[in-house]
């Protein structure tokens, strides 16, 4: 005779009724003790529910600020604007800084960043000083959180008040704390201390390493000894240096002349043209 075997029951699925009657029971009650936990988080009307997020309690509900015009945010043009204010606009109302749409905090102040706002109430104290602690390629030019500074200076160019940045990629940082934190930037001298010539290491970045005694210092081509390059993998030069001979550095890391000799002759001719004609 043939025995008969039963499969072994699933020990999960005899357990199920047991897991879901007591969910299903209590999950009225856990739902209404969040919602309830949601209102009490946003009971004053008129409240900031959240600075980063700027938001409003409005009828036990956390809107944007924006809202409060019927707007959204948005991202305004001017990236300091973009990066320091609440950003507001729709179809009818062009995006701008909220402030600019009498969109305030509920103290009348704008929705700002502090570091900006700083910067903004204290622009001459702080003018090309880093304005914001977590950003340090921002610096305060002209009452603005900035990090534009470098668009409209050339290429290894000092872009700091205490000269220890340099415009390296349109970011001002300082590139020699790429290797280690405690490297400074420098100017190679113009002329190479054991050949009496011209240094070929003037118009590329230097660095020394601050940690060592004035007199150990020595400022060294940041390319050859800490491999520190651009984004490009090549030496970072320092466009505009003087360099010895009343040259400067160009945008090829090489000293030269200036090109005023090489203009004068057409000058020349042109205010002779000029004065004939009187």
């Amino acid at each position: 005779m043939r025995r008969l075997t039963t499969k072994p029951k699933d020990p999960f699925k005899a357990c199920l009724p047991v897991i879901i009657v007591p969910w299903l029971f209590f999950l009225p009650s856990t739902l209404a003790a969040v919602g309830s936990a949601v209102e009490e988080s946003c009971s004053t009307h008129g409240a900031i529910c959240s600075e980063n997020a700027a938001t409003i309690c409005r009828n036990s509900t956390c809107i944007s600020a924006c809202s409060l015009r019927g707007m959204q945010e948005c991202e305004c043009d001017a990236e300091e604007d973009n990066y320091c204010y609440l950003c507001c606009g729709n179809s009818q109302h062009q995006c701008m800084a909220a402030h600019h749409h009498n969109i305030l905090r509920p103290n009348g102040e704008r929705w700002e960043r502090e570091a900006c706002s700083r910067c903004r109430m204290h622009g001459a104290e702080l003018e090309g000083l880093p304005c914001d602690d977590t950003d340090p390629a921002r610096l305060c030019i002209g009452g603005r959180c900035s990090n534009s500074v470098c668009h409209t200076k050339s290429p290894g160019s000092v872009c700091d008040r205490k000269m220890e940045k340099l415009c390296v990629d349109n970011v001002c940082e300082n590139p020699c704390s790429r290797f280690a934190p405690h490297l400074m930037v420098c100017d190679c001298p113009a002329i190479d201390q054991d050949t009496g010539f011209a240094s070929e290491d003037r118009c590329q970045l230097c660095c020394y390493d601050f940690n060592l005694k004035p007199a150990s210092r020595r400022c060294q081509n940041a390319y050859r000894k800490y491999k520190i390059m651009d984004m490009f993998q090549k030496p970072i030069w320092r466009v505009g240096l003087e360099c010895a001979g009343g040259k400067v550095c160009n945008k090829f890391g090489v000293c030269s002349a200036s090109n005023l000799p090489f203009l004068l002759p057409f000058l020349l001719i042109m205010l002779y043209q000029f004065l004939c004609q009187f």
